[in-house]
């Protein structure tokens, strides 16, 4: 009986676990990855290579601990960090990819342009378009779509931002913060990525606000004793009712700064709103390191109002969008 083939999109995390689980389900596997290696968004490359998917920063470490991000079958080597940085989490990835022999699964190169349904569509064949060293035509009885949810940025619009006349860039673009040195920079967004950059830049630039629209829930990585948070909270949470666990991550991020000090309070449930995970935030606070704006705006030019920051860099650290 002829095998089913699948064909997967991306060779990030979740297209390793594709790979292995279909080879464990009897089924045939394809993957297509467009860069020269796996790894996905834990593949760094300084100029940030990867052209059409998601990338990161020189100074990322992950923000969910080593237990918490391993595979059930593979765990991290013991000598690895509670949090790893993204040269480790990329090389437990090669790691992985090597122990259950999925590189030659994997066509590197290849860029997905189109999926369709084959003409007439009986067995439920799927026409896969790519692009590699030459425009090619598959078919495939299955497709997984492991692409990410970081694929394409997405930047905000706002008053003032067309006329604007320094830079705006998006987070996707960030690496170092070496040509924010000595500028006024605004960093606008409340998820991880603005936390991690707006604390980094704070360390080198004039002056960093960041733009909050409700404020943030911010938590940090460990606990007393230095035990992961997210280790500790799944399992002090995973049989409490909703009230009590939603409590006990606020208490947590009020113990972890406060929030009414810094201007930092939210309304919004950390459920389905989010939070921010970092440890640097509440010192650079402390410090005027970076300093906050509870609403987005920008003037064409500087003014001389001494309440109106004078920018030069504004930085977009809003979520991305899925492929």
């Amino acid at each position: 009986m002829e095998r089913k083939r699948v064909a997967i999109i991306g060779a990030g995390v979740s297209g390793l676990a594709a790979i292995k689980a279909c080879l464990e389900e009897g089924l045939e596997p394809t993957c297509f990855e467009q860069s020269e290696e796996i790894g996905g968004l834990w593949h760094y490359t300084d100029d940030g290579g990867q052209q059409h998917g998601a990338s990161m920063y020189k100074s990322l470490i992950s923000n969910v601990s080593r237990e918490m991000s391993c595979f059930s079958d593979f765990p991290f080597n013991t000598d690895t960090p509670p949090y790893p940085p993204h040269s480790q989490f990329h090389h437990y990835l090669q790691q992985y990819c090597n122990r259950f022999d999925l590189r030659k699964f994997i066509r590197f190169k290849t860029q997905v342009v189109k999926v369709q349904q084959a003409e007439g569509f009986v067995e439920g064949e799927w026409n896969v378009h790519t692009v590699g060293t030459e425009p090619c035509q598959h078919v495939f009885h299955a497709i997984m779509v492991c692409s990410g949810v970081h694929h394409r940025p997405h930047m905000s619009l706002f008053a003032g931002l067309k006329t604007f006349q320094g830079t705006v860039t998006h987070s996707r673009s960030y690496r170092t913060p070496d040509r924010f040195q000595g500028k006024t920079v605004l960093v606008i967004g409340a998820g991880n990525s603005a936390g991690d950059i707006a604390a980094e830049v704070g360390l080198t630039a004039s002056k960093v606000y960041l733009s909050l629209r409700d404020g943030v829930w911010i938590l940090p990585r460990l606990t007393h004793g230095a035990r992961p948070l997210d280790l500790s909270v799944s399992r002090a949470l995973l049989h409490a009712p909703d009230f009590v666990s939603r409590n006990y991550i606020k208490m947590l991020s009020r113990t972890h700064i406060n929030q009414a000090n810094y201007g930092l309070h939210r309304t919004k449930d950390p459920y389905t709103h989010g939070f921010m995970v970092n440890d640097e935030i509440p010192y650079r606070l402390a410090s005027g390191k970076v300093r906050l704006l509870a609403q987005i705006w920008v003037r064409a030019l500087p003014v001389d109002n001494a309440r109106t920051p004078r920018l030069y860099n504004s930085l977009g650290c809003t979520t991305p969008l899925p492929a």
